[in-house]
């Protein structure tokens, strides 16, 4: 009555499940402990199972119960009794008889102890034994925080934070003959032992702060931070989620126009499908990360039609090959680098694509792009001459650099087979499929899955034209217009705007600028930006005909290779001008010395004033010595004259000479 009384006035309380039932692992319980609770519940059945009820429940029959008991288990009569009690305690359930270890050993609360425990050492130390007090557990820690948890480049081991713990805080300093003090630690003196600290130290130890305070937090959330999320768990369908990044590829590239320069190792950028692991677009160039040069190529190479792209570098593909053409995706995740240019803004705002970007330093945010560039390059790293590997700077080894033979192009070609093999054949062993997936036998291949994603995920993906795209996307510079035409990057333009309008005949009167937009990868032509959304196509003319079918990295090394032998000849020009000078100089003061040497005492008017008869008379003589005589022509021969007739042709006067004189001063206005 009590208990139902309680129950109605909510004194008592019914429990659903029972409170002492215990789930038991029988392989975990050890023989010796399996053995005291099978004679527990023998003790129980002898005198608590239902056939000695009531009797159990009186004092006086349950001691002579207990008793029997006894003398039958061998066991003592308070044993016995301890084992009832638990027994009906825990609701007469046999779990209740098993030994209670787990609550033994005072859990969470530490020993205060007043000597060493554990087992003895084997061999006798020359240092007394040491009992862990609070005290020393502070020393612990001090040393811990000092010398083992710091930065230090060659991160400290345990060993050598527990020698500075002894020399700093239990070791004696002694002076030497020479002055120095050094810490000494005396015989029968108590240290705590390495195996003591090492104790306390794994009793202590948190993994987090042992990493971001030896190795920092950057290398605890690479490697060591607790991984419970999945890339595929934003991604819900195709080009929902983009990853892109770039590498500098393991291999050094010849120059187009000159094979047997090394230009270095080239930049690739990747955009992979977070959904399908298919890897969107590829670019490969010599610049530097950027989004110039490559981010927006490889956004742009993620858009456009492969099979026109592939076929640029005499590679024959069906579209089904590689399906990914005409339409852009909802985000992009990348690396902060190039997205946070104000070269992306037009892409977020007209073209209407979320920008993502991680934390500073955590390439394990995008992991597919990352993984997938040591995949490409494993497939293609060993048949490439001039490729790097690690022991390139090693002593002895030939350095590869000069093997190289690929171009820009070559290699674009070998990454483009690459990736149709990855999309097309590998197998994604960690990718998990879900049911839908599993129900539809799709293939963890790249393919597959971006197929499926495209009929039964995403619908209809958001498309734009080509013109749009490269608008928002192609890189925007400034190019002059000049009399010779539309001078961009060295390269000469021309346009039906410009010779409609008449610019060329404008800018004889001075140079003006225009905006341009440029694709990277051709320059053949640019685009002259009339408006937000109308552009007009420029040329090459015909003179600068070489930059066709280049790109702008083919370019820049063609025109920097040519200021560089410029340069070269300018200085060789700057030597020889020297050179000639000097010759100048010697030949001055030689004809200064014959001049001074035939010098004639004369006045400075008679010099001025025989100049025109000194002249006329210097120029006769020059046509005498200039004059042409052909080899065939034979010369008259004069009979020689008697002296008298000499005489008479002397006495007479020469018309022929007073004939020039008459003529010259005419000319010169002398009558």
């Amino acid at each position: 009555m009590d208990i139902e009384e309680g129950i109605k006035e909510n004194t008592y309380t019914i429990e659903e499940t029972d409170p002492w039932f215990q789930i038991v692992d029988f392989e975990a319980i050890a023989e010796k402990e399996q053995k005291r609770w099978n004679q527990a519940i023998e003790v129980i059945n002898m005198i608590a199972t239902n056939d000695f009820e009531p009797n159990v429940f009186l004092p006086n029959e349950r001691a002579k119960l207990i008793q029997k008991a006894s003398e039958q288990s061998c066991l003592s009569p308070s044993t016995i009794a301890k084992y009832l009690k638990r027994y009906w305690k825990r609701g007469k359930n046999f779990y209740a008889l098993l030994s209670d270890y787990d609550s033994c050993g005072g859990v969470g609360r530490e020993r205060q102890l007043s000597k060493k425990v554990g087992r003895r050492s084997k061999y006798t130390s020359i240092y007394g034994e040491m009992v862990i007090s609070d005290e020393v557990k502070r020393l612990f820690r001090i040393a811990l925080d000092k010398f083992y948890y710091t930065a230090k480049p060659n991160r400290p081991s345990l060993r050598w934070a527990y020698e500075q713990m002894i020399k700093e805080y239990f070791a004696v300093k002694q002076n030497t003959e020479s002055r120095i003090i050094i810490p000494v630690v005396e015989e029968g003196s108590p240290l705590p032992s390495f195996g003591q600290f090492r104790y306390w130290f794994n009793k202590w130890r948190d993994p987090k702060r042992e990493v971001t305070s030896r190795e920092g937090t950057r290398k605890f959330q690479q490697n060591y931070r607790p991984v419970l999320g999945s890339t595929q768990q934003d991604a819900y369908a195709p080009a929902a989620v983009f990853q892109i990044d770039a590498t500098i590829l393991d291999v050094h590239v010849a120059s187009e126009f000159f094979r047997n320069r090394i230009l270095g190792r080239p930049t690739c950028y990747i955009v992979v499908d977070s959904y399908s692991h298919l890897i969107a677009g590829i670019h490969v160039s010599l610049e530097s990360p950027s989004w110039a040069g490559g981010a927006m190529m490889a956004l742009m190479n993620a858009s456009e039609d492969k099979v026109e792209y592939c076929k640029r570098f005499g590679i024959e593909i069906q579209k089904e090959e590689w399906p990914v053409s005409g339409f852009i995706p909802e985000s992009v995740l990348a690396d902060r680098g190039e997205m946070l240019t104000s070269k992306a803004i037009s892409m977020i705002e007209h073209l209407q694509i979320a920008v993502k970007n991680t934390p500073p330093f955590r390439p394990d945010w995008k992991p597919l792009v990352e993984r997938y560039f040591g995949i490409i390059q494993n497939h293609a790293k060993p048949f490439m001459p001039g490729a790097v590997y690690k022991d390139a700077n090693d002593r002895g080894v030939k350095d590869r650099r000069l093997n190289t033979s690929l171009t820009l192009a070559d290699v674009t070609r070998i990454l483009i087979k690459c990736v149709l093999h990855y999309n097309n054949f590998h197998h994604l062993a960690d990718y998990e499929r879900d049911e839908n997936q599993i129900a539809e036998n799709v293939s963890p291949i790249p393919i597959h899955l971006w197929n499926y994603g495209i009929q039964y995920k995403s619908g209809k993906l958001r498309r734009v034209s080509k013109d749009v795209l490269r608008f928002n996307l192609l890189p925007s510079e400034r190019a002059t217009v000049t009399p010779k035409g539309i001078r961009f990057n060295g390269m000469l333009y021309s346009c039906e705007i410009a010779l409609k309008e008449k610019w060329f005949v404008r800018a004889r009167k001075g140079t003006f600028k225009v905006d341009i937009s440029y694709d990277p990868r051709c320059v053949t032509q640019i685009y002259l930006r009339l408006g937000r959304n109308e552009y007009d196509v420029c040329y090459l003319l015909e003179s600068q005909l070489r930059y066709k079918d280049k790109s702008t990295d083919d370019v820049d090394f063609l025109l920097a290779m040519e200021q560089k032998e410029k340069a070269g000849l300018k200085d060789q020009e700057l030597g020889q001008r020297i050179s000639l000078a000097a010759e100048i100089e010697e030949i001055v003061q030689e004809a200064v010395q014959k001049t001074k040497a035939e010098a004639v005492p004369e006045s400075n008017a008679k010099k001025l004033r025989e100049i025109r008869e000194n002249r006329r008379k210097e120029t006769e003589r020059n046509r005498e010595q200039e004059s042409i005589i052909l080899s065939g022509v034979r010369q008259p021969i004069v009979p020689a004259a008697d002296s008298n007739e000499q005489e008479d042709d002397n006495d007479m006067p020469n018309h022929l000479e007073l004939l020039k004189q008459l003529q010259q001063e005419g000319l010169h206005g002398n009558r």
